[in-house]
């Protein structure tokens, strides 16, 4: 080889090595955290059972609402709660992010490049590729999802979402409180076994039949934790506190859990989200979320919330065993006209009889 040609060589080689770093240092290389088999004895333990949180399908504190911008405020001057909450309605449509990551156990679960989460209360899964460009995709309910370690820290940002995911732009000042789960009938308070004077007495196990969920969830609330919407009280037996469906507290009862106070609206084309999840204990995650949207809020809507570890034999909770099952929505329960400004609610007795003629 002449010293011309080694030159050359050298030369190559050192270009190729500075764009192998280049491509590293911007998150599409190989040695990045969640690229091989090896890596997950490296990382936190995300993976072990399930996950599940207990603060509600949504936030209920107005110390959280974020400015408005003057087009999202003309939108909610003119916002009619009863008319404008998403209802429940059939179809089986999930909600999308981030309530469906809510309402149920999510299991996360890892392979080369790639960390999927099972979200069992909807029947869906979530896939986050890992060390990858972001890049564009055709809207969907879950977005087009990229995820890498900063740490031990799991950071997925999500763009690319559908414009009829159920979005909240905060809480408002709600419906008159008339002892209802959300602006549900009291047919509905009975088939989840809410006493509108007092605590739950818990729903049927896993939150009550397939597609049972409270308006302003969507129908894929129906496996919900707390036997149904926020506030319902736990698993049979259980209690819980409002809104959290957690075992052990006896609960308050409904007042509307937030469903029927929030604003719910058009995302702008532009919204995503970035959650960044970091083990604080063994048994315990922290999910800081981030949602940007420039209009409908000056500035990120940021929440902070905890998710509690279910695994079998050791903290399994009511229903939940801490392994995956599979969940299909097939039929809703409820429905609102704002036309007509009437529910199409069925009493307990009728939707029994409805479902044994549906083959449920």
């Amino acid at each position: 080889m002449s010293i011309r040609t080694g030159s050359v060589v050298a030369a190559t080689l050192l270009l190729s090595a500075m764009a192998c770093s280049a491509a590293e240092k911007a998150g599409g290389g190989t040695s990045a955290m969640g690229s091989t088999w090896a890596d997950a004895a490296k990382m936190p333990d995300l993976f072990s059972g399930m996950w599940m949180t207990f603060s509600g399908m949504i936030e209920g504190d107005d110390k959280l609402n974020v400015p408005y911008t003057p087009k999202a405020q003309k939108f909610v001057d003119a916002y009619k709660y009863k008319r404008d909450i998403p209802y429940a309605e059939e179809g089986c449509a999930t909600p999308g992010l981030p309530i469906s990551m809510r309402t149920g156990p999510v299991k996360f679960t890892y392979a080369p490049g790639l960390i999927t989460i099972y979200m069992q209360a909807v029947g869906h899964t979530r896939f986050i590729r890992m060390n990858q460009p972001m890049g564009k995709t055709s809207p969907k309910y879950y977005g087009n999802s990229v995820g890498h370690f900063e740490g031990d820290t799991l950071v997925i940002e999500t763009r690319d979402f559908l414009s009829d995911i159920t979005f909240t732009y905060g809480m408002g000042k709600g419906l008159p409180a008339d002892g209802t789960v959300g602006t549900a009938s009291g047919a509905v308070n009975a088939f989840f076994g809410v006493n509108p004077g007092g605590g739950g007495r818990g729903g049927p196990p896993a939150g009550g039949p397939p597609g049972a969920g409270a308006p302003g969830a969507g129908p894929a609330a129906g496996g919900a934790p707390a036997g149904g919407p926020p506030g319902a009280g736990g698993p049979p037996g259980a209690g819980g506190p409002p809104g959290a469906g957690a075992p052990g507290g006896g609960g308050r009862g409904p007042r509307a859990a937030g469903l029927s106070t929030n604003i719910w609206g058009p995302h702008g084309e532009g919204m995503y989200m970035v959650e960044r999840y970091r083990l604080v204990n063994p048994n315990s995650m922290e999910l800081k979320l981030t949602i940007y949207d420039d209009t409908v809020w000056t500035a990120p809507n940021e929440t902070t919330r905890t998710y509690n570890r279910i695994q079998k034999g050791i903290s399994e909770l009511g229903p939940f065993s801490g392994e995956p099952e599979e969940w299909v929505c097939t039929v809703s329960i409820t429905s609102f006209d704002p036309n007509t400004n009437t529910y199409k609610d069925k009493d307990p007795e009728e939707m029994v009889k409805y479902l044994d003629k549906q083959g449920h």
